[in-house]
């Protein structure tokens, strides 16, 4: 009888198994995170204006409305929900050299933007957001306070 050399069909499988695990595993460790810097400044924003459309319904201070500021430095967006001067969670989110626009201008470094919600939680505008790095984000907050993934709908 002749000795044969080489592998298995089962050995090669399972080599090509174990590559492709240590490769998905591993693959994660290349992706640039600044990537995710858009869609988590979206999500932020859509929390934030939630957090906002409540405590107006709430009306923890009768007849005083909440506002809901995005304020932009050359590192970070920040998101303040005050009503008659207390702040309520302020939140951060990276920017990673994405830009925002709003209603089809961009906020510039140092620029902020208010919204008020009045004790019907109705902002009386609706306003677009952008997120914009590698790939683009979008949000609305629309005329009557609420939320929304996407582009403003008429």
């Amino acid at each position: 009888m002749t000795k044969q050399r080489g592998f298995t069909l089962v050995e090669l499988v399972i080599v090509i198994s174990l590559i492709a695990i240590l490769s998905a595993t591993a693959g994660g460790l290349f992706l640039k995170t600044d990537r995710f810097a858009t869609l988590g400044a979206r999500e932020q924003l859509v929390s934030t204006a939630i957090l906002a459309q409540k405590k107006a319904l709430a009306n923890v201070i009768s007849g005083s409305p909440v506002s809901l500021v995005i304020s932009q430095t050359s590192s970070e967006w920040l998101f303040v929900v005050s009503q008659s001067g207390d702040s309520f969670d302020p939140r951060r989110a990276e920017r990673a050299g994405a830009t925002l626009s709003i209603n089809g201008s961009n906020l510039s470094d140092g620029g902020s933007v208010s919204i008020s919600f009045d004790e019907n939680a109705e902002t009386g505008t609706s306003t677009q957001f952008s997120f914009v790095a590698d790939n683009s984000h979008s949000l609305c907050i629309a005329d009557s306070g609420f939320s929304y993934i996407g582009t403003c709908q008429p």
